[in-house]
């Protein structure tokens, strides 16, 4: 499922349904990795910018591993921020009318930093994105927190979410719904209880 071939095959027949004016579906946001590594990764991350470029409707395949075998919560974090990243991608660079600190070179000039200028700032929270687990930080910032890898801080963030109030969003009785659907289906098969 994480091969070219497989994603070749997809925006193919997502090109000759848009041709036809009929919404597409591919399973491109999944790996056929065995953990989350950077196979995961690199499979998940060229599906899902591929299936945007190639304007796919519904990309399947978020936490997916193993050739659709499991799902993993850590990678479904991650997955979340390479679509995330797809997004941006598609949302491109703004153009805008007014011309972008021409009249601020005149401070490079004297000395003054760029990147701190408030009108640089004030564009980059509007045109930048900030992840929570893919790490932009310097290397002695990554040091003095212990060399996590994206592993680690997907992990951290899963638990970080799991431990929110909020239900991840759903009202307590479709939540409690859901959980009981799942426990289930997994009793069968050894579950005894969802945590």
């Amino acid at each position: 499922m994480g091969a070219m071939e497989t994603m070749m095959i997809d925006m193919a027949y997502a090109q000759i349904a848009q041709s036809i004016g009929l919404p597409t579906h591919a399973y491109m946001g999944l790996t056929d990795a065995k953990c989350v590594d950077a196979q995961a990764g690199l499979e998940t991350g060229m599906g899902a910018v591929l299936a945007a470029l190639a304007g796919i409707n519904v990309v399947s395949g978020g936490g997916m591993m193993a050739y659709e075998n499991c799902i993993s919560l850590e990678k479904l974090v991650i997955d979340h921020e390479i679509v995330r990243m797809a997004y941006r991608l598609l949302d491109g660079i703004s153009q805008r009318e007014e011309v972008m600190a021409l009249d601020l070179f005149r401070d490079m000039l004297r000395g003054e930093d760029f990147m701190g200028h408030p009108h640089t700032v004030k564009w980059l929270r509007q045109d930048h994105w900030y992840p929570r687990v893919i790490d932009r930080g310097r290397p002695e910032e990554w040091v003095s927190e212990g060399k996590p890898t994206l592993a680690d801080r997907a992990a951290a963030e899963r638990v970080r979410l799991g431990a929110s109030d909020k239900g991840y969003g759903l009202e307590a009785p479709v939540l409690g719904e859901l959980r009981k659907i799942m426990l289930s289906h997994g009793r069968p098969y050894g579950l005894q209880l969802l945590s």
